[in-house]
């Protein structure tokens, strides 16, 4: 399985890169005078436009889950994939939900974008996920004689201390990148 994904990313690139040669348009800031930033949720999605300001303008903001589409079962489309390559900024939470994104930035075009793991910057801030009634794996009632790796609790977009601190890390990054508009 993960070997036929890394062709299909590996083709998908190459025609990216094939196609990309022909064309005076591109999303990469090299190629417009924008700023190409990707996310993968909303809140995130929502506090780059805000830090912004009135700049989002020369910035395109991209968020790819839809609404309605689950974080924790989401899968990048060959389009999505094409984004992240060529973006800027890529912002993801990070944690088992998101172990898509190592491939797709291996694969990535732009060696100069810079990428915020939201779980990184919080670092033991993050609090492990807490297991309630429902959410016990299949195999717990019958083998206990195993342990299970602590995951981290993804949801970190929902405190407002830790909105306050990747929201800092995220306009850090943004003036870092965007020297002229920094202010």
């Amino acid at each position: 399985m993960k070997r036929s994904i890394y062709i299909l990313m590996a083709v998908l690139l190459l025609v990216s890169n094939l196609t990309a040669c022909g064309s005076d348009k591109g999303t990469a800031k090299g190629n417009t005078d924008k700023l190409s930033i990707v996310t993968t949720i909303f809140p995130e999605y929502d506090w780059v436009r805000e830090i912004l300001g009135d700049k989002v303008k020369d910035a395109e903001v991209t968020m790819l889950l839809d609404n309605g589409v689950d974080l924790h079962s989401y899968q990048p489309t060959a389009q999505d994939i094409m984004k992240i390559s060529s973006c800027d900024l890529f912002i993801y939470v990070g944690g088992e939900s998101d172990g898509w994104v190592e491939d797709a930035l291996h694969t990535a075009v732009n060696k100069d974008m810079t990428v915020i793991n939201l779980l990184e910057v919080l670092g033991d801030r993050v609090k492990a996920e807490e297991i309630v009634e429902g959410m016990e794996h299949e195999d717990d009632d019958h083998d206990h004689d195993h342990e299970h790796e602590e995951e981290m609790d993804e949801h970190v977009w929902l405190s407002l201390r830790n909105a306050e601190v990747l929201c800092d890390a995220i306009a850090d990054v943004l003036s870092k990148i965007d020297t002229d508009n920094a202010n």
